[in-house]
C-alpha cells in the first residue's frame, strides 16, 4: 500500500500525449531533433558486425564506457551512462538532494527540470532572462542566498539562448563551492559551438557535466546520455545506476557513431552553415531571430496572436515548430535547424504566411 509520503505524486500533472506529427511527410522543427534522415543502410551498418546472439543476450556496455572515455579524454571511472540527460538529472537529484532542498535552473529551459523538482519535492528557484536575453542578475544573486544544493546551467540554454564562457563558469563554480553547492553544466548542445566545461573538472570538484547523444549525434531515439565528474564524485553518483544502463541496440548505435564521428562533424558543419543562412533569410523577411551556438533559432513576432497563427498555419502544411511560449516569451517560436536545403520549405511556408498577413 502507498503511504502518505507517496500520495503527493498523485497531484503532479504528467500526461502521455501523442505528438500528432506526420513523421513520413512532415518537417520536424519542433524538438531540436536531427531534421534530415540517416542513410537507408544506417541500421545495417550498425548491426552488421554483431553476433547471432545479439538480441538474445543482456546488454554489454563496458566497451561503450571505454569509447566515451577515449572520446572525451577522461577515465572510465569519471563517467556514468544514463537514459539521456534526463536520466542524469534524475540520478543527481535522487542522490544529492532531500525534500525541501533548493535547486536552481535558468528559465525557460528543458521541462524535465521542473518535473523532477516536483517528484523529489524540491524548491525550484528559476533564474529568468531580461528582455535583452540576458540572465536576470538580481535573481541570479538571490540564488546564492537560498542555501542551494545544485545550480543547473544549460550551456547553451534553449529556447532563450545564452552561453557562459569558461572563465564565467569557473567563477560561478567557485561561488557555488563556498556554499557547498554543486554546479551542473548541461552540455546537450555544446557540439554546435559552445565551450565545454570539461577542462574545469580537474580543479573544480563540485562541477558535474551532462552530455547526450540526442542533439549533435542525432539519435534521440536511443535515449543515451552520460554524466562526467571527478572520480571521487562518481564513486557515489555511479552507485545508483540501474542494472543495465542502455539496451543493446542503443549501445551499438552509440558505439558506431563514436567510431564514425566524421559523420557527426559533417552534420554539425551543415547545421552551422544553415544557421548563418537562416538568420540572413529571416532578417530579409523582416523577422528578429537569435541563434549562435545551438541547432535551433528563436524567432520573434510582434505579438502572441501572430506567433500562434503562424504555428497553426505551418502545422496545417505539416511543418512543425515550437511555440508560442508562456509570458513574457509568448510572441516567440523556436525552430530546429537542419541542412539549408531542407529548411527552404520552412522559409517558403513562412513567406506564404506573411503574404496572407498572418504577421507583418
Amino acid at each position: 500500500m502507498f503511504t502518505k509520503k507517496n500520495l503527493y505524486l498523485k497531484n503532479i500533472l504528467r500526461m502521455r500525449v501523442a505528438e500528432g506529427r506526420n513523421l513520413i511527410k512532415g518537417l520536424r522543427l519542433d524538438r531540436n531533433e536531427k531534421v534530415d534522415l540517416w542513410p537507408s543502410n544506417f541500421i545495417h551498418n550498425v548491426l552488421k558486425s554483431k553476433p547471432p546472439s545479439f538480441f538474445s543476450t543482456y546488454p554489454e556496455i563496458a566497451n561503450l564506457y571505454k569509447k566515451i572515455a577515449k572520446f572525451d579524454k577522461v577515465s572510465e571511472d569519471q563517467i556514468l551512462i544514463t537514459s539521456g540527460i534526463d536520466g542524469g538529472i534524475k540520478n543527481l537529484l535522487n542522490i544529492l538532494t532531500q525534500p525541501k532542498d533548493v535547486i536552481s535552473v535558468l528559465s525557460p529551459t528543458y521541462a524535465m527540470y521542473e518535473v523532477y523538482s516536483k517528484i523529489f519535492q524540491l524548491k525550484l528557484h528559476r533564474i529568468s532572462y531580461t528582455e535583452n536575453y540576458e540572465v536576470n542578475k538580481k535573481e541570479f544573486e538571490n540564488f546564492f542566498k537560498l542555501k542551494p544544493k545544485i545550480l543547473f546551467i544549460p550551456n547553451p540554454n534553449q529556447p532563450i539562448e545564452n552561453t557562459f564562457g569558461l572563465d564565467e563558469i569557473k567563477k560561478i563554480a567557485a561561488r557555488c563551492k563556498k556554499i557547498k553547492c554543486f554546479l551542473v553544466v548541461d552540455e546537450a548542445y555544446f557540439h554546435f559551438g559552445a565551450k565545454s566545461a570539461l577542462p574545469l573538472i580537474k580543479h573544480n570538484k563540485n562541477i558535474i557535466i551532462l552530455r547526450t547523444f540526442s542533439k549533435a549525434f542525432g539519435v534521440p531515439s536511443i535515449r543515451a546520455g552520460y554524466t562526467i565528474s571527478s572520480k571521487d564524485n562518481m564513486e557515489i553518483l555511479s552507485k545508483a545506476r540501474i542494472a543495465h544502463e542502455l539496451s543493446s541496440v542503443s549501445i551499438a548505435v552509440a558505439e558506431y557513431l563514436l567510431d564514425n564521428f566524421k559523420m557527426i562533424r559533417n552534420n554539425v558543419s551543415k547545421i552551422k552553415n544553415s544557421r548563418k543562412l537562416m538568420l540572413k533569410n529571416l532578417r530579409n523577411i523582416g523577422l528578429e531571430s537569435r541563434s549562435q551556438y545551438g541547432n535551433y533559432v528563436l524567432i520573434k513576432f510582434k505579438n502572441k496572436t501572430e506567433a500562434k497563427n503562424v504555428v497553426q498555419f505551418l502545422r496545417k502544411r505539416l511543418i512543425y515548430v515550437k511555440g508560442p511560449y508562456k509570458k513574457p516569451w509568448d510572441c516567440f517560436i523556436n525552430i530546429s535547424l537542419g541542412p539549408f536545403s531542407i529548411m527552404k520549405s520552412f522559409l517558403s511556408g513562412l513567406k506564404e504566411a506573411k503574404r496572407r498577413r498572418l504577421f507583418t
